[in-house]
């Protein structure tokens, strides 16, 4: 059953988890290597520690999704054309990516990026050869729709270490707005018949979560929300909208209410993803966060350079220190990343919003 207990770096993510907290939980399982790795990750995410090698590794594998959610690009009518690739990343540069991982002894994964996992029928193989090769921490992101019994079995045996379910509402009326494409019953059938098999089988992991982006047009169920799904799975997440685009003003989304918007409009921001990740995009361009625009600042690509060199490049150097210093606005990308999330529309135009309802 969930406490009221939050977790949060920066009041963007808020985890509402259990009696146990996650982190502990899964280190009483996988044992004292994860809490040495926890207890890395905090340090780099006060700024204290950078690493040789990135602790956390975004691996998208391709771009497709079976929705057509507003919030995303995949979503946007030209969404495709800015930031969306048919490329897919093949078998061999995943397992070069593994491997260099491996060699660093790089503790966490998430093979996906901007897409639906499940689509992909190799995503088993892509996690168990993930962890077969040292990584510990591996996590995913769904929307749920393709999870019927057959393919639940098979993912429990993968190694996944977190399964995150991405909702966005707690009714039916407002999951099929938000989740464009989505057909509530079913999502909520396969949730349910999977923490089912999960407990039947016995499986200590995944640890299981559902996750909620607050939005203008879904905050009225914030609470019902929690409360629908508090003694069902082991965290919460609440999310804070993050615009999938940059010239286009998405000022009609924001919740009516954010602290994290107003801790920014305050005492502006520090991003914690380049001293902790790169993002591999499916084409091979190494991206310091998971920002849906982030190839825009690309280190370089994964075919002609290491991620080791890339990480350690005077660029990424660079960037991590003028986030440690809270000096975002130094990087034209983060300072329009920043203000968009801030809520600063001033020099975009606005996007005709239809996408939730049609």
């Amino acid at each position: 059953m969930l406490k009221n207990k939050i977790y949060t770096t920066d009041e963007k993510v808020r985890w509402f988890t259990t009696e146990d907290d996650i982190n502990s939980k899964l280190a009483s399982i996988i044992g004292k290597k994860f809490e040495k790795y926890r207890e890395q990750w905090n340090a780099m995410n006060r700024f204290e520690l950078e690493t040789e090698f990135p602790l956390f590794l975004q691996l998208e594998t391709n771009q497709i999704c079976n929705l057509k959610c507003p919030s995303c690009p995949i979503g946007q009518d030209d969404g495709d054309q800015k930031y969306i690739s048919s490329e897919k990343m093949d078998w061999d540069m995943y397992k070069k990516i593994i491997l260099e991982g491996e060699k660093y002894e790089c503790p966490s994964l998430e093979p996906q990026g901007t897409n639906e996992p499940f689509l992909d029928q190799n995503l088993e193989a892509y996690i168990k050869f993930a962890a077969d090769h040292g990584f510990m921490d591996i996590m995913l992101n769904t929307n749920g729709t393709l999870l019927p019994e057959e393919r639940s079995r098979k993912f429990l045996k993968s190694g996944i270490t977190r399964l995150r379910f991405s909702l966005d509402a707690a009714t039916k009326e407002t999951y099929e707005k938000v989740r464009l494409g989505g057909k509530y019953d079913v999502t909520m059938r396969n949730i349910e018949n999977f923490l089912r098999i999960k407990k039947e089988e016995n499986y200590q992991l995944p640890v299981v979560g559902v996750n909620f982006c607050k939005t203008k047009f879904n905050e009225h169920e914030e609470e019902l929300f929690i409360n629908t799904w508090q003694d069902k799975v082991d965290f919460i997440v609440i999310q804070d909208f993050q615009p999938p685009d940059l010239i286009k003003n998405y000022s009609e989304f924001l919740s009516s209410s954010s602290v994290f918007r107003e801790k920014i409009q305050k005492s502006g921001f520090n991003c914690q993803q380049p001293w902790q990740r790169v993002l591999i995009r499916s084409n091979g361009e190494v991206c310091p966060c998971c920002a849906f625009f982030s190839e825009e600042m690309s280190l370089g690509n994964v075919k002609e350079h290491s991620i080791h060199e890339l990480w350690n490049s005077k660029e990424m150097r660079e960037l991590r220190q003028i986030h440690k210093q809270g000096d975002y606005q130094e990087n034209p990308w983060c300072k329009k990343c920043v203000d968009h999330m801030g809520g600063n529309y001033n020099d975009t135009q606005l996007i005709d919003i239809k996408s939730p309802s049609r």
